[in-house]
């Protein structure tokens, strides 16, 4: 009878992950370009841009001058500008929120997230997430379809597999958009 207790217990102990994260410049950078070009508008925006760049160079001496200057403008607007815009305000973001300045600790168990940083401490329950993303770089907890943490995976590490198994118990199959092979490479 004691020994199911204590299988018991090495079960619940392996079910832990802990692990701490820092945010960078890059990871914040990687994970923006990941939302603006996986969506509608970001693809569309992208595409557009390719697209009237093309219009401006296949115009030149076909149209008037306004007309291909504006479309070459429109092109590299949604071409170049959108991620050097995103740069700039990763800079700005960086340097203006006080979350990224320090490391979090997760602790990540069956019945709750827990993430400190400094002397803030949260807890998330995992009915909380919303769902949970790999970009290729971080996996990213949703908590809302619009805010969401960034675990990079350099700091995760071996972790991840923990984590990810971990979730499915918790979460539904469709809430959970990993590769696990891709993540195994990753790490």
């Amino acid at each position: 009878m004691k020994e199911p207790e204590v299988k018991e217990e090495l079960k619940s102990e392996k079910l832990k992950s802990e692990f701490q994260t820092r945010i960078t410049e890059q990871d914040l950078m990687n994970f923006k370009l990941y939302h603006n070009y996986h969506s509608i508008g970001g693809v569309a925006g992208f595409l557009f841009g390719i697209i009237a760049l093309f219009i401006s160079v296949v115009s030149v001496g076909q149209v008037n001058i306004s007309y291909t200057l504006m479309m070459g403008f429109f092109g590299l607007f949604f071409t170049v500008y959108t991620p050097i815009g995103m740069k700039l305000k990763v800079k700005k973001q960086m340097k203006s929120v006080a979350a990224f300045k320090e490391p979090v600790c997760y602790t990540v168990t069956e019945e709750k997230i827990v993430l400190k940083q400094g002397d803030i401490t949260e807890e998330m329950l995992w009915d909380d997430i919303f769902q949970i993303k790999f970009t290729g770089k971080s996996l990213v907890l949703y908590i809302t379809s619009v805010r969401a943490n960034i675990i990079p995976i350099r700091d995760i590490g071996k972790e991840a597999e923990n984590f990810l198994d971990i979730a499915e118990k918790k979460l539904r199959p469709f809430q959970i958009k990993v590769n696990r092979s891709k993540l195994r490479k990753s790490v």
